[in-house]
């Protein structure tokens, strides 16, 4: 997993939440995976809004959309809190306590790549049932494939 890949499914995430809405959003990128079924980067949104929807999931959207403010609040809220039970002596040095300030940072990366995962393989798999190659008619229609 490369920070490019997590940076650019954050940043489609964003976009399409804030220019659609959670549902609408949810059926204009299903209709483009329709419309490109091997478009990798449309199946992957599709997971990712699939995988982050409902109103349980909000937080995690919410930390999805503004994902590289959240990390740097996160680091800086681990690093007080580590320096503020160092500094009363509670500790002695650097403590768990301190580092569970990336645990839900930590959970939405997790998140992200099985949605990764899961628009992958839709991707693979749709290329594994046969669609015809770039080229090749799609039966007595005579229609080029969409792709």
């Amino acid at each position: 997993m490369t920070s490019r890949a997590v940076e650019e499914q954050s940043a489609d995430l964003t976009y399409a939440l804030r220019h659609h809405g959670e549902q609408d959003a949810r059926a204009a990128v299903r209709a483009h995976e329709a419309a490109r079924p091997t478009d990798r980067r449309a199946a992957v949104l599709a997971a990712t809004l699939d995988a982050l929807s409902g109103p349980w999931n909000a937080p995690v959207r919410l930390l999805a959309r503004y994902r590289t403010a959240a990390w740097v609040v996160s680091v800086v809220l681990s690093y007080a809190t580590n320096l503020v039970l160092r500094e009363t002596g509670v500790v002695d040095s650097f403590s768990l306590w301190g580092w569970l300030w990336l645990l839900p940072m930590a959970l939405v990366d997790r998140r992200f790549a099985a949605a990764r995962r899961v628009g992958e393989e839709r991707v693979v798999a749709r290329l594994e049932a046969g669609l015809p190659a770039v080229g090749e008619t799609t039966g007595r229609t005579g229609h080029q494939p969409i792709g």
